[in-house]
């Protein structure tokens, strides 16, 4: 799963209506705005939980985001479909991004409840690349960036199976018949109330949150959680790209457009006000890590996984090192896009990072 689970110490700034760490049981809705449920759906991961939202739609129902695809996910909807509501009465599918705890049952749930799967296109267009990728040809392209990440070459074996397509079978994926795309400004009349959709970008290429001002609630999918942060990586996808300055500017986004004390409906843990501050925080802590890279930088020339370490100074399971590596990558092609670093590559094809030498090292 794309996160890094460090949770913070909470902010007294933040408010959580419903009780701090609080949430409904599996299986069981439970009303937090005018037609809007909190679906609480249990994950087998070390992040246990994702939250799923029902909203009212006249007579009947739109979901927003599916959870994972695996069988206790597949149980919890069948408890809501025999105590709650039918999978006939569902109108439409929103799913916020591609991140297979919020995808993964989209298709089951479309076939299920026969309606659309509404999607951006930016989102889309990744999932179906990841499921579609030549195995070989990502292999020799996965050696090779893990090589510029100066992980040892008996490490590799170990991390292909990260990069690999997902296996799951053709009528499990989502594909372009049953989706409707959805983007930026575009607006959702459910149950007479109007849904506006708000993007951001950085945790993924084009996330949709949900916006309702009459009722003053955002789902805010991943863009928005109260104590852990999404991670922003770099990946063998977006190898050269910067998310962390599109995951910054979509957290001032946010921070500048949507008022302070609207109900925060986060895909973990629990919904939260005090919005404006959380942004905050979080574009904070970012530019207080790129600090700490400077810093470690103007004593010596590093690799990745050196630098991985500045800023993950703690013992990391074999997944949160892959991670950790595709954060701090992230946060190094911040500083290269801003021209403030260079990047040298070894003959063996290892990333060094160094300050651009001045006028009087020459």
């Amino acid at each position: 799963m794309n996160y890094l689970t460090t949770e913070f110490a909470p902010k007294p700034e933040l408010e959580y209506p419903f009780k701090f760490k609080w949430s409904p049981e599996h299986g069981e809705p439970f009303e937090v705005a005018p037609g809007v449920f909190w679906l609480r759906m249990p994950l087998p991961i070390s992040l246990d939980h994702i939250n799923l939202w029902l909203l009212k739609d006249h007579d009947g129902w739109t979901i927003v985001d599916c959870g994972l695809g695996s069988p206790v996910c597949e149980e919890v909807w069948e408890i809501v479909f025999e105590h709650f509501m039918s999978p006939q009465d569902v109108k439409r599918i929103i799913v916020t991004h591609f991140h297979p705890d919020h995808i993964g049952l989209a298709a089951w749930l479309a076939e299920r409840c026969d309606v659309k799967v509404h999607i951006s296109v930016g989102e889309y267009r990744l999932y179906r690349s990841i499921l579609t990728r030549d195995s070989q040809d990502l292999e020799t392209q996965a050696r090779s960036y893990l090589t510029e990440l100066n992980f040892p070459e008996d490490f590799h074996d170990r991390l292909i199976s990260f990069f690999s397509a997902d296996e799951k079978p053709a009528n499990k994926r989502v594909t372009k018949d049953i989706v409707e795309f959805m983007c930026e400004g575009d607006v959702f009349d459910i149950g007479g109330s109007l849904w506006r959709i708000v993007c951001g970008n950085g945790h993924s290429p084009e996330h949709c949150c949900l916006y309702n001002e009459e009722h003053g609630v955002l789902i805010s999918g991943d863009q928005a959680i109260p104590r852990i942060s999404s991670n922003v990586s770099v990946y063998l996808a977006n190898r050269h790209d910067d998310p962390l300055g599109d995951w910054i500017s979509s957290c001032e986004k946010l921070r500048d457009t949507i008022p302070n004390d609207t109900l925060v409906l986060p895909s973990h843990q629990e919904p939260f006000k005090g919005l404006q501050e959380r942004m905050q925080q979080l574009i904070d802590d970012h530019h207080a890590q790129l600090n700490r890279l400077r810093i470690s930088l103007k004593e010596n020339v590093q690799t990745i996984d050196q630098l991985r370490k500045v800023m993950f100074d703690r013992k990391l399971s074999s997944i949160d090192v892959v991670l950790a590596t595709g954060e701090t990558q992230a946060h190094m092609n911040y500083l290269l896009h801003r021209k403030e670093v260079h990047k040298e590559l070894d003959s063996r094809g290892a990333a060094h990072y160094h300050y651009p030498l001045s006028s009087k090292d020459t």
